[in-house]
Formats: structure tokens, sequence, C-alpha cells
């Protein structure tokens, strides 16, 4: 017999107060209804129903930027790919165009640079993310130099360490864990994924299957991959990622816990599981559908007409670009342990459900106008603060500190 508790919001005021902490006993803003099941398999379920159209709790709002669109100073961004929150509030950018390091204050003021490009002792070739390790120092992976290289804030670098990995990502996936490993998401022969488990001295310890879409056995074909266009090009293939399609969105937590949704389900759905082993708790949402605007739909197919029409290529089957967007597009969790979920919003904005350590509905944070989100890095999330990059209307990144505020909801 499966065990049902029901929740209902008391007031949202109230919810505001958990962003720091880490839950309210259960009481929940706008009206959500969270029903919990414990399954006969042991595994618990959590249902969060939320009304039909749920306005935002929070606002975030920006109360400090640093970036610059002219100049030659430190704050002038070309493309980042990490960004690590210390204590007292200063904060660490890795520039991935130059390779460095830049470390501000809870100012804002730039402290330091460290890095180049090169090959020597705190140098980089591809540094392509930072993690927060201990001594508060920063983890920098460097992939193609065969390395993870550490820094001190303040002084610099520390120690480097061998890191054989053939596998380059646009922007690193791994994680710090408990301090004292770091799990590293992979590839393997036949496209298997695994999850890499090394020590702090980058010594392999474990290699944990990942859950696979393919039956056991089953060999990959490029041809016919879901989530994306194959194309043949001479004696190769392209394979062209589907606009809006649901792709796999997961977060590896500081004790090591996997969440994610599945692959090709745009449903508000996650899973809870621990790596080599069983899911111990699935988390569904009831929102309503966010549809893909027809315009929108429309102007990523004509960019990939002209595209094959350059290449001198038929069509593609259209209908199989999605109508609806995914529900769930990234997870995280704020330093409290509070599980942040960016899903998709009717208009231009951003919107982050949030939710209490035992997944209970607390409330959804809108950023605010003005602002894109640069989607590449994982905002921080500390207390009522929050630490992101996003770009203006003229693509120049920038790092915003914004505060978690109420939401204004029209003239009471």
């Amino acid at each position: 017999m499966s065990v049902s508790k029901r929740y209902v919001s008391r007031a949202a005021f109230l919810a505001v107060l958990c962003i720091g902490m880490t839950g309210c006993g259960g009481e929940q803003a706008g009206g959500a209804v969270t029903v919990r099941d414990t399954l006969p398999s042991g595994l618990e379920r959590v249902l969060n129903t939320l009304p039909p159209d749920p306005a935002p709790t929070w606002t975030l709002v920006e109360e400090l930027r640093v970036g610059s669109m002219e100049g030659d100073g430190p704050d002038v961004f070309g493309y980042l790919k990490g960004l690590v929150v210390l204590d007292g509030g200063g904060f660490v950018v890795l520039e991935s165009q130059v390779q460095e390091l830049r470390v501000f204050g809870p100012d804002g003021a730039h402290v330091a640079t460290h890095g180049r490009k090169g090959q020597g002792p705190g140098e980089f070739v591809d540094a392509n993310g930072l993690m927060l390790g201990p001594r508060g120092h920063v983890w920098v992976p460097d992939t193609r130099n065969g390395r993870m290289s550490v820094f001190d804030p303040e002084d610099g670098f520390v120690e480097s360490f061998p890191f054989a990995d053939a596998n380059f990502n646009a922007t690193w996936n791994g994680a710090m864990v408990e301090g004292n490993r770091i799990y590293r998401p992979s590839w393997a022969s036949g496209n298997r994924r695994l999850l890499r488990v090394y020590d702090l001295n980058m010594r392999l310890m474990d290699s944990l299957p990942l859950p696979s879409d393919r039956p056991e056995g089953e060999e990959f074909d490029p041809a016919s991959q879901p989530g994306a266009f194959y194309q043949e090009m001479g004696g190769g293939y392209m394979a062209y990622s589907i606009p809006f399609y649901p792709h796999e969105a997961r977060y590896i937590d500081p004790r090591g816990a996997v969440w994610s949704t599945w692959r090709g389900e745009p449903e508000y759905r996650i899973k809870r599981w621990q790596p080599g082993g069983d899911t111990t708790l699935l988390v569904e949402t009831r929102r309503p559908p966010v549809p893909v605007p027809a315009v929108e739909r429309d102007s990523v197919i004509d960019l990939m007409r002209q595209m094959l029409s350059n290449m001198g290529v038929g069509e593609w089957d259209w209908s199989r670009v999605p109508t609806i967007k995914p529900a769930v597009e990234a997870i995280f969790e704020s330093a409290e342990g509070n599980l942040w979920i960016r899903t998709p919003s009717n208009g231009d904005g951003v919107l982050f459900d949030v939710y209490a350590r035992d997944v209970a509905y607390l409330g959804t944070a809108s950023l605010s106008s003005g602002l894109n989100l640069f989607e590449q890095v994982t905002p921080v999330v500390r207390g009522d603060l929050v630490w992101l990059i996003a770009t203006d209307e003229l693509d120049v990144p920038y790092v915003i500190r914004a505060r978690i505020t109420p939401a204004h909801r029209g003239t009471p």
C-alpha cells in the first residue's frame, strides 16, 4: 500500500525564507499541492501540482553587474566557460578566449588574474570549466593539455595533476563530490556512457555505467538517433541536433547522487539515482506545457533549410522539430541544498522552479527582463543571492549578481 501526504500553501512569503534554508515543513506558495507516495518497490514518488497559470513568487533583481563592452580591462569578457563563488561573495570566472582565470571581489572590483595560453605550470591549452574545491581552491580542467590545475584565488597556481581524458566538451560537465572526489561523465567505446570517479590526485578510482537508451549489445547507429538529423557527407556524416528536442538534463549533486530527466521526454519528470545503483526518488511536477511559438519554430527551420541549400543537399523531415518546449531545461542546487529547475516561460523571460530538500515546491523565481541567461554556465545560488552569466542585446557577456526578492503581484 502506498503512503501519501498532502501539503497545501499557507502563504507565499514563507517560501522566500526557505531559499536560504532547507525547507519549511511542507508549506508551499501560490496554491501548489504536494503528494508523496512510497511505491511497493521502495521508490519514493513526489508529485507537485501547480495552478493552471502559476505566477512567479520571486524576481531575481540585478544589484551588481561586472563586464564592459569596450576597453582592454579585466572586466571585458569574450567567452566565459566557468563561474565559481568564493566565501565572502567574491567570484572567479574562466575567460576562455585568452585562457585566464579572473578573480573579482564582492564589490565587483578586479582582484587578480591567473593563467594564460601555454603548456607551462599554471598555463592552459583549452581550459573549459571551473570547480570550487577544498580550502577554497579553484580546480581547472584542461583535458587537451592533459591535466587538472589547482589555483588559490589570491596567490595563483598551486599544483597540477595528470588528467588523461579524450572527451572534449564545450563546457566542463564534471563535479566536485563531497570535497574528495571528482565525477566526470564520459564516453566509452561503442558510444556507451560511463561515470569516471577520480580522487583528488586525479587517479581513476572507478568507472560506473550510466543508463543507456539502447538495449544491451545493440550497436550505435548514428543514422537513427531520435534527437538529431543525420546527413551523409562524402565519406562521413553530419549529425545536427534537432531544435527544441528534449535532450537529457543532468546534474551531479555534492553528495554524488545524479538528478536527470529522460532523453526524448518533454514532460516534467526528474529522477534521482545513485551511479551504478537504483533510482531512489521520482519527482513529477504538473505545470502547463509551453508551446514553441510558430514564428520561432519557422525561423529555425528556415535557417536549417538555408544551411542545407548551401550544402547542396535535400530537405529533412521538419515534422521532427517539436512544437512543445522541454519542461526541464537544467537542474542545479543552491548552497543550502534547495533544488532549482530551469523551466521555459511563455514569454522572453527565464523561470526557475525552486524545491526544498524534500522536493516540495517552494515557488518560482523569474529573471528580470533585459537579461539573457547564458545557459552553458550554471548559476550559483547562496542564500538570497544568485550569481549568473548573462548577455545583453548586443551579446556582450556580464557576470550578474541578483537578489531574490518577492515578486510584485499588482496593486493590493
